[in-house]
C-alpha cells in the first residue's frame, strides 16, 4: 500500500456560502435571542430578586418572557420533535412530581418544579429554537466572544489580585452582600468574576475551548474567545483544569484525524472505553476514584468527593424513585460539610433515579447525533459540530465533580439544545466530509489503469 492510501489529505477549510452572505431578519432575530440570554447568564448574582417563594435572576425573567417566542416556534412547525426534547420534558415532569412526594406540598413542587422547567427546560428549547444552523452558531460565537473574553479576563485578574472584582462592584450598585471568603490555591485566589463558584466560572469557560478551536472562525472573534476561554485555569478549579487538558487534547486528536487514515474517532472511543472498563476493573477505587485521586489540586475535595460517592450512592439506593427532595443527606457526623460535588448523582439524590436517566439520556443522545451529523457536512461546517460534540462531551464528564445550580445550569442546557438543534439540521446540499482516498480509477476506454484518476471520497 502507497503512502497516498495511508495518509489522509487535510480537508480543505470552506466558509459556507450563507455565511459569507447578508443575514436575513429571522436570523437575525433568532441569534439576538440566543446571545440575549448568554449576556444575562453572566450578570452576578447580587442583581436577583425575589417574589415570594421565586427567586428570579435576569436570565430566568427573560426565559419566561421568551416563552410566547417558543409557542410560536412550536406552533409554526420549525422544531423537529426528536427523543432528547422528550427525555427533557420527561425529566422535568418528574422532578415536579418527586419534589410532591418529598414535601407533601403542591406549592413546594410547583416552585421546584417551575425552576427546573425554566432553567432545563426554557433554556434548552430557547437554545433548540434559536440556533438552528452552524452558521447561527458561528454568529453567536462572535457576538458571545466579549462576554468570554471579559469573564476570563476578570477571573485572570482576581486569581493575581487576591479581591473579587465583578461582585464587589455589584454588591456596591445593589447592596446586596458579595463572596463571603477567598480561596487561595497555588499562590492564586480562585477567581470567580460572576459566577457563584469559582468552578463553575471554570467550567463555564471551559466549555468554549474546542468550539472556538474548531469554530471556522477568523481573526479577533476567534482569537479573543479562545484566550478568554483558556483563563479558565485561574479558577484554580480540577474540573475546569481538566476540562482544558481534555478538550485540547481531543482537539489535537481530531487535527490528526484529518491527516492521518488510520486515526479515526471510532477507534478513539474504543480504545477510550477499553481503558476504562480495564481500569474500573483492576483498581481498587475505580475508575473515578483513580481520577479525583490524581488529577485533583487539592487532596481534601478529592477525598471528600470519594466519600459523596460512598455515602451518596448508599442514600439514592434507599430513596431510588423520588430521592429525598432538598432535606439533608445522611453521612457520618465527622463529615460536617453538606457540599455534593456530583450533578448526576444530586440529581438523583433528590429526584431520583428516573431524573438522572431522563438528563443523561437526553444529553448522549445529543452527543451521538451531532458527531453523526458532522459525518454528512462539509468540510468547516463539520469541524464546527465537532467542537460542539466535544465540549459537550467533556462538560459532561465534568459534572462527575460538579454540581450545576442557576446561571451555569442553565448554560449546559443551552449546549445540549444546540447540539440536537444542529444534529437534526437539514441543509439542502449537504456533502459528506468523508476521507480522501487515493484509488485505482480504469482507464476509460478499458484498458489497463492509469493512477490519474482524482481522489474519490470512501
Amino acid at each position: 500500500m502507497n503512502n497516498t492510501q495511508r495518509i489522509r489529505q487535510p480537508l480543505p477549510v470552506r466558509r459556507p456560502t450563507a455565511f459569507s452572505q447578508k443575514p436575513d431578519r429571522s436570523s437575525v432575530v433568532r441569534v439576538g435571542l440566543a446571545t440575549v440570554l448568554l449576556y444575562l447568564i453572566l450578570v452576578p448574582q447580587q442583581f436577583n430578586i425575589t417574589l415570594g417563594s421565586f427567586y428570579l435572576s435576569p436570565y430566568r425573567i427573560f426565559l419566561l418572557g421568551a416563552t410566547i417566542y417558543l409557542l410560536t416556534s412550536a406552533l409554526s412547525k420549525s422544531l423537529r420533535f426528536v427523543w432528547p426534547d422528550l427525555f427533557l420534558i420527561l425529566s422535568i415532569i418528574w422532578i415536579t412530581l418527586a419534589s410532591y412526594m418529598t414535601s407533601g406540598q403542591l406549592t413546594t413542587a410547583m416552585v421546584q418544579g417551575g425552576s427546573h422547567l425554566v432553567d432545563i427546560g426554557l433554556a434548552y428549547f430557547l437554545a433548540r429554537a434559536t440556533i438552528q444552523t452552524p452558521t447561527d452558531l458561528r454568529r453567536f460565537l462572535i457576538l458571545a466572544a466579549p462576554g468570554v473574553a471579559f469573564t476570563g479576563v476578570m477571573v485572570f485578574a482576581e486569581a493575581v489580585s487576591h479581591q473579587y472584582i465583578v461582585q464587589s462592584l455589584a454588591s456596591a450598585v445593589t447592596g446586596n452582600p458579595g463572596p463571603a471568603r477567598a480561596d487561595v490555591r497555588l499562590g492564586f485566589m480562585r477567581g470567580m468574576a460572576s459566577f457563584p463558584h469559582p468552578i463553575l466560572a471554570g467550567i463555564f469557560l471551559a466549555s468554549f475551548v474546542p468550539i472556538y478551536m474548531l469554530s471556522g472562525l477568523r481573526g479577533l472573534p476567534r482569537f479573543i474567545g479562545w484566550a478568554g476561554s483558556m483563563f479558565a485555569a485561574f479558577t484554580m478549579s480540577s474540573a475546569a483544569l481538566l476540562g482544558l487538558v481534555v478538550g485540547l487534547a481531543m482537539y489535537a486528536y481530531d487535527w490528526l484525524t484529518e491527516r492521518f487514515y488510520n486515526l479515526t474517532w471510532r477507534l478513539f472511543l474504543s480504545f477510550a472505553g477499553l481503558a476504562y472498563v480495564v481500569i474500573e476493573f483492576s483498581s481498587n477505587t475505580g475508575f473515578y476514584g483513580l481520577l479525583v485521586r490524581y488529577a485533583s489540586l487539592n487532596s481534601v475535595s478529592a477525598y471528600n468527593r470519594v466519600l459523596i460517592w460512598k455515602y451518596g450512592s448508599q442514600n439514592v439506593a434507599e430513596n431510588p424513585w423520588f430521592g429525598i427532595g432538598y432535606a439533608d443527606w445522611d453521612r457520618p457526623d465527622w463529615m460536617h460539610s453538606d457540599s455534593f460535588d456530583w450533578f448526576w448523582l444530586i440529581v438523583a439524590l433528590r429526584f431520583g433515579i428516573p431524573a438522572t436517566v431522563f438528563i443523561l439520556a437526553a444529553a448522549i443522545m445529543a452527543i451521538g447525533m451531532i458527531a453523526w451529523k458532522s459525518r454528512q457536512m462539509a468540510p468547516a461546517d463539520s469541524r464546527l459540530l465537532r467542537g460542539v460534540a466535544i465540549s459537550l462531551g467533556v462538560f459532561s464528564l465534568g459534572l462527575n465533580s460538579v454540581s450545576l445550580w442557576l446561571t451555569t445550569l442553565a448554560w449546559f442546557f443551552m449546549l445540549v439544545g444546540i447540539a440536537v438543534s444542529l444534529g437534526t439540521y437539514a441543509p439542502q446540499q449537504a456533502r459528506p466530509a468523508g476521507r480522501r482516498v487515493m484509488v485505482w480509477k480504469p482507464h476509460p476506454a478499458g484498458g489497463a489503469p492509469t493512477g490519474q484518476g482524482p481522489p474519490v471520497r470512501a
